[in-house]
Parts: structure tokens; sequence; C-alpha cells
């Protein structure tokens, strides 16, 4: 019986929590991160292609220092 009361009033909790994120506009997830046509896409920023060079680059052995300046991107 106590565990059930438990139980019951942590979903009340989360329940709570929950409206009040959705009423407050501080919702952690977006119902677009989980569309159906793609699962794990996520919702990343659309202009992070020359940051992600630019690491992949600097992974490289040989890369040099000044990797960055000598892009044209």
């Amino acid at each position: 019986m106590t565990a059930s009361i438990l139980v019951l009033a942590a979903l009340v909790v989360l329940g709570w929590s929950l409206v009040r994120a959705h009423r407050d506009g501080r919702r952690r997830f977006r119902l677009a991160q989980f569309r159906p046509a793609a699962p794990f896409a996520g919702m990343l920023p659309a202009d992070r292609d020359r940051e992600r060079l630019v690491a992949e680059l600097r992974a490289l052995p040989d890369s040099p220092a000044d990797i960055e300046t000598r892009l044209r991107i």
C-alpha cells in the first residue's frame, strides 16, 4: 500500500512539473525531435558544417595548426 502511494505521488509530481514547464515554455523536448520520418535526426543547427569540418581536419595526425585560416568555405 505504501509503495502504491509513493508511486502515485511520484506520478502526480511528474505530471505537475510537465504541465508547468509546458505553460512556461521551458520544455526540454520538442515534438519535432521525435517525428517518425527521421527518428534519429534530432534538432541540429544547420550552420555547423564548417565547425564539423575543422574538427575532422584537426583530428588528422598531419594537420597544420592554422587549419581554420586555410579553409575557403
